[in-house]
């Protein structure tokens, strides 16, 4: 590796917005996230509240663009 041309890798204290906080390695002193192993619906189990409204934005995407066709050929009738 070349001298002096590499950034500082130092101690660093990452801070989610649930409020947990951990520390490990990277160029800077401090990062923040929205999200972490503590709070991610993946990690602890709680999805079924997000399913709910998930399931609510889809219906509405639904009835909103029903009958469009995105830009797509219309089908020959005559086969």
């Amino acid at each position: 590796m070349k001298k002096d041309i590499h950034p500082e890798y130092k101690a660093c204290k990452v801070t989610c917005a649930c409020g947990n906080t951990f520390e490990t390695r990277a160029t800077v002193s401090e990062i923040k996230v929205g999200v972490c192993s503590s709070c991610h619906p993946f990690y602890t189990g709680k999805r079924g509240s997000m399913v709910l409204s998930e399931e609510g934005r889809l219906q509405k995407f639904n009835k909103k663009y029903k009958g469009m066709n995105y830009g797509q050929r219309e089908a020959d009738k005559t086969e």
